[in-house]
């Protein structure tokens, strides 16, 4: 799968079936993610189910949902369609709308990028949960073979947190261990070892509780905003946006 131009019968970013041409404008990333308080998780048995039997493969009466990104109202689907699950939803044509439980394709599977986007589910829940709707798509199918390429691109096998010295603040522990719970930063280590980098200079031989290089280290971390594009808010982006602020916060910077 590309990222540039889809197919004639992709679904668009409003949630269409067009030409998949892009926006005229870049959305604007929405209020939750621009700092703002961040969404309460609902516990996992409120979370949809995408369980259930395998699916026929038919095509669904019921029309499929607007993709509102960068709307600043609260939208059922609102997810950057240049990321691994907009692209997959692009390239499987027609398969975009068969029928799973009732509705399009496209709206269950928006809901569940909507869901890592906003942070209603963590990215590992959500690449579990494409994996349950993969399975369950009919062998052979475009859906099922786009569905599955996207999730290898954000997928990672479970493996020990990276090693911090022994100096290292409680917050940059568990900033490492938030992220590598991130099954893409697992992929790639993109942040694991910039993170790794700092601590292992500022904290491999000397004390950790320094106060003036704890507000150099929050400088440094917001650095981290700018790594991925925000795109891959449906494989964990704004998760690791969510965890550094955190860190940033809890060491005396502002976000």
């Amino acid at each position: 799968m590309g990222r540039s131009g889809g197919p004639a019968a992709a679904v668009s970013g409003s949630g269409q079936l067009g030409d998949g041409a892009p926006a005229e404008a870049e959305p604007a990333v929405p209020a939750t993610e621009q700092g703002a308080a961040e969404p309460e998780k609902p516990a996992a048995e409120q979370r949809p189910s995408v369980a259930g039997p395998p699916v026929s493969g038919e095509v669904s009466e019921a029309p499929v949902l607007k993709n509102e990104w960068g709307s600043l109202n609260s939208a059922e689907i609102s997810f950057h369609d240049d990321g691994e699950i907009g692209t997959a939803l692009k390239y499987m044509h027609d398969d975009a709308r068969m029928d799973v439980d009732g509705e399009p394709l496209a709206n269950v599977l928006g809901r569940l990028a909507t869901d890592v986007t906003t942070g209603r589910r963590s990215a590992a829940e959500g690449v579990e949960a494409y994996k349950t709707l993969r399975d369950r798509l009919p062998e052979g199918s475009e859906a099922r073979q786009c569905l599955n390429l996207a999730i290898r691109r954000i997928d990672a096998p479970p493996s020990p947190t990276p090693q911090v010295p022994g100096g290292t603040p409680a917050p940059l522990k568990t900033l490492m261990q938030e992220l590598h719970s991130v099954p893409l930063v697992r992929q790639d280590g993109r942040e694991t070892q910039r993170l790794q980098e700092i601590l292992n200079n500022s904290f491999g031989d000397k004390p950790g509780d320094r106060p003036a290089r704890l507000g150099l280290l929050a400088m440094e971390l917001k650095q981290f905003h700018g790594m991925r594009h925000e795109s891959q808010g449906d494989a964990g982006k704004f998760e690791i946006d969510r965890a550094v602020r955190r860190a940033i916060k809890e060491l005396g910077g502002r976000a």
